[in-house]
C-alpha cells in the first residue's frame, strides 16, 4: 500500500480518529496498538519483528546490562536488517524493472530507530523509558513506513506537550495536500511521464543530452516521491498532535555537498553522523576517513549492492575533498554584491551537478550500466 491510495487515506482517517476519541490516559496507547495493527495487517513479518526490537530493546535499557550486552542488542538489529538487504533490489518495494524487495514494510526506518535507543543506552543518556513509551515511539505509524527518523527524546517531548490544537490540524492537513501534490502531480505525471515522454521522443537515444537528461528525471523524481512521502508522514503526524523532524529542506539549492548533506533526507544524515562519523573520527582520529565510511553506510542501508557501495564512496569522497578545500580556502564571509551572488550560483550549479552525476549509478541496475551513462555523458559510444 502507497500513502496515496484511497485505502491509506481511511487509514489516516481512522488513525486521526484513535488518537483523539479515547480518553486522555489512553490516547497514545490506543494510537499504538492502532498502529502495530496496521503493520500486523500489511506486513505481519514486519509487526513480529518489530515486537521482538521493541521488547528485547526494553529488556537491555531497563535493566543494568553493561556495554557488551548493548552492543550485541545493536549488533543483532543490525544483523536482521542486513540479513534481509542481502539480494535487495531497491529500498522502495520494487526496481524501475519491477522485481521484488525482500526488506518488511518499514525495517529500514525502525532499525534505525531501536539502534538509536541502544546507542543513548550505551552511552550512558538518562533514557530508560517505560515499554508503553517506548512501544509508541517504535510503533508511530506516520513514520514507520518511510520515515523521517525520529529521536526518541524529541518524541517522548512531544508526547508531553501534545494536546489538540486547530491551527496544527490544519497545518497537517495542509502538509498532507502538499505531499500528494509532490507525488502524484510533480514526481508522477510532471517528470515520470510527460518528462520523460518529451525525452523519448523529443532527445536522440544514446546522446550525452538524453544521458544527462535522464539522470535529471531520475533525480527529480526521487526527490518529488521521497519528499512527498515525508511531507505526507510529518503531516499525518500533526493531525495526532505529534511534531517530528524535517527531512527534506530545498536540498538543489544548496551551495556545497555538506549542505546538500544537511538538507537532503536530514534524519537519516544526523543518524550517520551522531553513530557512524563521531565513533569512527573518534577511533581514527581522521575526518575523512569517518565521512567515507559514513557515506558508506548510508548508502548499503538503501541497497547491499555494489553499486550503493560505489555510491556511498562517490559521496565520501566528495564530502572529504569538500572539507579539506573548505579549510585551505574558506569561503569569504559576508560578501554581497553580484560578485558573491555570482560565486553563489556557480556553487550550486557545481553542487547540483555533482550530485546529479551521482544519480546514474543507483538508477542503473548495476556499475556496468552506470558506466555506461557516464560513457553516453561524455560523448563516446556505449
Amino acid at each position: 500500500m502507497t500513502w496515496t491510495s484511497l485505502a491509506m487515506l481511511g487509514w489516516i482517517a481512522a488513525g486521526v480518529a484513535v488518537a483523539w476519541l479515547p480518553p486522555r490516559r489512553w490516547q497514545v496507547p490506543a494510537f499504538a496498538l492502532f498502529s502495530a495493527a496496521f503493520l500486523a495487517w500489511h506486513a505481519p513479518l514486519s509487526a513480529a519483528l518489530l515486537a521482538a526490537f521493541t521488547v528485547g530493546t526494553h529488556l537491555v535499557v531497563s535493566s543494568r546490562a553493561g556495554p557488551g550486552r548493548v552492543l550485541g542488542a545493536v549488533a543483532a538489529v543490525a544483523g536482521v536488517l542486513v540479513a534481509f538487504k542481502l539480494g535487495v533490489t531497491t529500498e522502495w518495494g520494487t526496481s524501475e524493472a519491477g522485481a521484488p524487495s525482500l526488506v518488511p514494510l518499514g525495517l529500514s526506518f525502525y532499525a534505525l530507530r531501536t539502534i538509536h535507543v541502544l546507542m543513548e543506552r550505551y552511552k550512558g543518556a538518562p533514557i530508560e523509558p517505560s515499554f508503553e513509551s517506548l512501544a509508541a515511539y517504535l510503533f508511530f505509524l506516520p513514520i514507520l513506513p518511510a520515515g523521517p527518523i525520529a529521536r526518541l527524546g524529541d518524541f517522548r517531548r512531544e508526547l508531553r506537550r501534545r494536546r489538540f490544537d486547530g491551527a496544527g490540524f490544519s497545518r497537517g492537513l495542509e502538509r498532507i495536500l502538499h505531499g500528494y501534490a509532490k507525488i502524484v502531480i510533480l514526481g508522477n505525471y510532471l517528470v515520470s511521464i510527460r518528462f520523460a515522454e518529451w525525452i523519448t521522443i523529443e532527445v536522440d537515444a544514446g546522446s550525452a543530452a538524453a544521458a544527462y537528461l535522464d539522470c535529471l528525471r531520475y533525480g527529480l523524481n526521487l526527490y518529488f516521491q521521497f519528499g512527498g512521502y515525508s511531507d505526507v508522514a510529518i503531516g499525518f503526524a500533526l493531525l495526532v498532535g505529534v511534531r517530528v523532524a524535517e527531512n527534506f529542506r530545498w536540498p538543489f539549492f544548496a551551495d556545497n555537498i555538506g549542505e546538500f548533506w544537511r538538507r537532503w533526507h536530514i534524519t537519516l544524515a544526523e543518524w550517520c553522523r551522531d553513530y557512524v562519523f563521531m565513533p569512527v573520527a573518534s577511533w581514527s582520529r581522521s575526518p575523512s576517513l569517518a565521512v567515507v565510511a559514513s557515506m558508506v553506510v548510508l548508502g548499503v542501508w538503501h541497497e547491499l549492492s555494489p553499486r550503493y557501495l560505489a555510491w556511498g564512496v562517490y559521496h565520501g569522497a566528495g564530502l572529504a575533498v569538500w572539507r579539506a578545500w573548505s579549510r585551505r580556502w574558506p569561503a569569504p564571509r559576508g560578501a554581497r554584491g553580484p560578485a558573491a551572488r555570482l560565486r553563489r550560483a556557480g556553487a550550486v550549479l557545481l553542487t547540483f551537478h555533482f550530485v546529479l552525476l551521482s544519480f546514474a549509478i543507483t538508477k542503473e541496475p548495476d556499475l556496468a550500466a552506470a558506466l555506461g551513462v557516464y560513457r553516453a555523458l561524455v560523448g563516446l559510444a556505449p
